[in-house]
């Protein structure tokens, strides 16, 4: 009996989120321009939290972002789960990212990670935050010094 209890336990750590699969889709539709069909994936009030910018929040917020993403060249991601877990109504994931242009040429490279709830049946993203494994860009070279004024003469 020990030993049936044993061989369970990895299937009852399974992601019950089911964090790999909603990952594929979240890149098959960026993938084929469907920001829609990625907007979906959220919960009408969740977030994402994008490096270097403002949170977006809600569904329009969430596909004006995604939009300015396809606008700056972004038109391709890849995505990795790395680990996942839930529990009750709860989920969370974390994993790798790489985004490309149209031509394949790679833009940048991450980490990422989401908190997931289950809604009426459905598990959707609460809200996702990343950032890159680059080195922040060097900083601008600082204005030269205007001269200094002539002292006055006392």
């Amino acid at each position: 009996i020990l030993s049936a209890v044993l061989a369970a336990a990895p299937a009852l750590a399974a992601d019950a989120s089911d964090m790999a699969g909603r990952a594929a889709k979240w890149e098959k539709a960026y993938n084929a321009d469907d920001i829609k069909g990625v907007a979906a994936l959220y919960a009408a009030d969740g977030c994402r939290m994008p490096p270097n910018a403002k949170t977006a929040q809600g569904t329009e917020g969430i596909l004006a972002q995604l939009k300015a993403g396809k606008d700056n060249g972004v038109a391709k991601v890849k995505i990795a789960v790395t680990k996942a877990e839930a529990g009750g109504d709860m989920g969370y994931g974390t994993g790798k990212f790489e985004v490309m242009r149209a031509d394949g040429t790679k833009i940048d490279a991450g980490k990422w990670m989401n908190v997931s709830k289950k809604s009426k049946g459905a598990w959707l993203t609460q809200c996702d935050i990343w950032n890159s494994d680059s080195p922040p860009p060097a900083p601008a070279p600082a204005p030269a010094a205007a001269p200094a004024a002539p002292a006055a003469k006392k």
